[in-house]
């Protein structure tokens, strides 16, 4: 017997073990393999370059569906970020707001951002994504293939280092669970933290702004006490809203908008160690510059009666 013949037969006892011991089998068949591989093995989401997948990202037909469904269009409304991007060395921190309820043109966007930013592609841009994303089958792979990688500090670095840009949504879950219904509403004043790793890195930031997001989902405020807390706590967000038939699944057909600014280099008197005073005025001159953002683009989106709020 060869070890290619004994291979195949242990294989082959295995399955029809698991089919005739259904459904006793999934977990020491299905589960316990699929966690092991995902917590100790395969470590994709830690490095830089993630486990992006080209064609599923940019070519999936629920995705597709869905960009049309949603009328997902990009506008970059800076002559400066076109011609920066267009140099070989070329990357940015793409800072986008708001998150909303769900997210969903997040996963669309990413298969699109080569028609816009043609030099550093869709290849070349990872988003930052919560750690738990990566705990839960299916959203792994889901994440994985659609450039994501884990959203802690040593990953973020990882990706500016290796010459990669960052797409990163600082609100992250305490945005999200205050997503209120047709209110322009971000969790900002707080989030330091990208503009901390521009500044250190010399990257420029790009301000984003998603225009209607915010309406993708009917929200309610029912139980919002408790819910908080659980976000505070132990960052789980549940956000209580509805969408197209009633669904948690299939936003409202909302023509979606996702607007880039001016790109913006922070100066600091010490390279790579910007001091507190230093990085308070650069955070604040990137939320002017977001607002600014905002109020320039509303009324040509048909947002002119909405006014952002900065929490």
């Amino acid at each position: 017997f060869t070890g290619m013949f004994l291979i195949t037969i242990s294989i082959s006892v295995l399955i029809l073990v698991g089919l005739f011991y259904y459904p006793y089998t999934v977990l020491p068949f299905i589960v316990i393999p699929y966690y092991t591989n995902a917590l100790f093995l395969s470590k994709c989401e830690l490095q830089a370059a993630g486990n992006r997948w080209k064609y599923f990202s940019e070519s999936f037909f629920i995705f597709k569906m869905l960009r049309n469904y949603l009328q997902l269009e990009f506008k970059v409304c800076s002559s400066k970020l076109k011609e920066a991007e267009k140099k070989a060395d070329a990357k940015f921190i793409f800072a986008v707001f708001p998150h909303g309820t769900a997210c969903d043109y997040r996963v669309l966007m990413d298969g699109m951002m080569h028609t816009v930013f043609p030099n550093i592609g869709s290849e070349k841009i990872r988003t930052l994504a919560a750690s738990v994303l990566f705990r839960i089958p299916l959203v792994r792979e889901m994440s994985l293939w659609t450039g994501c990688v884990d959203a802690r500090r040593s990953v973020a670095e990882k990706i500016v280092d290796n010459g990669y840009s960052m797409l990163v949504l600082p609100g992250g879950e305490a945005e999200q669970i205050r997503t209120t219904y047709r209110k322009e509403r971000i969790y900002l004043k707080s989030r330091k933290g990208f503009v901390k790793l521009a500044m250190r890195k010399g990257v420029p930031v790009v301000p984003t702004y998603v225009f209607g997001v915010n309406d993708y989902y009917c929200t309610s405020d029912t139980l919002f006490a408790p819910r908080m807390w659980l976000q505070k706590k132990i960052g789980i967000c549940i956000p209580f809203a509805w969408g197209q038939w009633s669904s948690i699944f299939v936003p409202l057909p909302v023509k979606t908008t996702i607007v880039f600014g001016d790109p913006i280099t922070f100066k600091i008197k010490e390279h790579g160690s910007p001091t507190n005073e230093e990085l308070n005025l650069a955070h604040e001159e990137f939320c002017k510059a977001l607002r600014h953002l905002f109020d320039s683009q509303k009324a040509s989106l048909g947002y002119g009666d909405r006014e952002l709020e900065i929490l």
